[in-house]
């Protein structure tokens, strides 16, 4: 068995505090047992009217109240103040302790405030006002998730804003930990939000037929695609040893991650490029990683028919025969692709496994494709030690990203 550790030459990055808007639970505490159960999300779409498209169905949030004085805000900045608190709460952090200018932000959206976009737009072509278009950029830009949570906490460190589709959330915790190795920062929250199910998107990937007009079962033989999730994940980075020096609860350190780049297709990945096997290369050298050591991976596992081919054959280009002792799971056949949320609330869903000895599992699985032959926690949670986790996220335009995570 390989040794692990962190990265040489840099500050040991740890988890400290998370936060989760989910539709399978409001807070960590809902979240954690949703997962246990294998809780699935889905329901009909109540935003709009759905008459005219294939698919009824989403993961909306439920029993969602917005912090006092944010309510105007676009929910997607919402989600993000919401799941920061959260974070700030589980870490016991005390904020107003700590000089501002070493705390950092990367709390990022793929799509921004589109549900602002949807809801003035027509408003705002009745009456072209300078104000409605204050408004609706103010709630626009995918930035605004960091800026508010800057402007509320009073924070004055970089603050970053990081698009790279369905792997946003996962890239905003990369280079938010980034910041804390090299001595940038000594804090930062990270992760990502978005509130996207709204008419022109669901439209958009109805065209692409990636959206399943019937319920979402990755790598099952039935799939047809996924159904639009929304939400966030937010999570405090620190150093280990501050960790320490203040006795603060540890969910997880980041002994490694990886990026990648496949630019065959805006929505699809080439398998002969072996693009994410380069990155899963790469992410297991950083770590110092052997096959041995990994106990749970959280796959991208969105449910597209040649998505969750590519996956399951990259792994087992990857690690080979040892692919088939893996244990892994796909927890957006429960929340619905959260798109760039997804990366950041999948990287607290491994934490949590590693934390309850469990690996959540994959449910709607029903019929298997002989394509798709590797452990994917059928149906119902699997009792498993685990100390180390790997979380995936792969984005149309091509963009590829793995995290490693580490139990202390």
């Amino acid at each position: 068995m390989t040794r692990y550790s962190s990265l040489p030459g840099t500050r040991r990055v740890v988890i400290t505090g998370m936060g989760v808007v989910t539709p399978i639970g409001v807070g960590v505490e809902a979240f954690r047992k949703a997962l246990r159960n294998g809780v699935c999300g889905v329901g009909p779409v109540t935003r709009f009217e759905t008459r005219g498209f294939k698919t009824k169905q989403a993961f909306e949030i439920k029993n969602f109240t917005p912090l006092h004085g944010t309510h105007l805000l676009d929910p997607f900045i919402q989600y993000a103040l919401r799941a920061t608190a959260e974070a700030i709460e589980t870490a016991h952090f005390e904020i107003q302790k700590v000089d501002p200018y070493r705390i950092g932000i990367v709390v990022s959206s793929s799509k921004g405030g589109i549900h602002s976009l949807h809801t003035f737009w027509e408003r705002f072509l009745k009456n072209p006002s300078a104000i409605l278009g204050a408004r609706v950029y103010s709630n626009l830009v995918p930035n605004f998730a960091s800026q508010w949570i800057a402007r509320k906490l009073k924070i004055q460190g970089p603050a970053k804003c990081y698009v790279t589709a369905c792997t946003t959330g996962t890239t905003s915790i990369i280079e938010a930990a980034r910041m804390v190795q090299e001595g940038t920062v000594d804090y930062a929250f990270a992760g990502a939000s978005d509130a996207s199910i709204v008419p022109v998107l669901m439209a958009g990937y109805e065209q692409m037929r990636v959206l399943s007009p019937d319920g979402m079962c990755p790598f099952d033989q039935r799939r047809k695609g996924f159904l639009l999730g929304e939400g966030a994940g937010v999570v405090l980075l620190e150093t280990l040893e501050s960790a320490r020096a203040r006795k603060a609860k540890v969910f997880g350190e980041i002994i490694g991650f990886a990026y990648g780049t496949d630019c065959f297709h805006p929505v699809a990945f080439d398998p002969r490029e072996n693009s994410l096997v380069r990155v899963l290369g790469k992410l297991l050298e950083k770590s110092r990683l052997s096959p041995e050591d990994i106990g749970y991976v959280n796959l991208h596992g969105t449910g597209t028919e040649d998505g969750d081919i590519y996956e399951t054959e990259q792994i087992k280009k990857t690690f080979g025969k040892k692919a088939y002792c893996l244990a892994m799971s796909s927890t957006k056949s429960m929340t619905g692709h959260m798109l760039g949320a997804s990366g950041a609330v999948e990287v607290i869903a491994s934490c949590i496994a590693m934390e309850e000895g469990m690996i959540p599992p994959t449910v709607h699985f029903q019929k298997r494709d002989p394509r798709c032959d590797l452990d994917y926690t059928s149906n119902r949670p699997k009792e498993k030690d685990v100390s180390v986790a790997i979380s995936l996220s792969l984005g149309f335009g091509g963009h590829l990203a793995a995290i490693a995570l580490r139990k202390l």
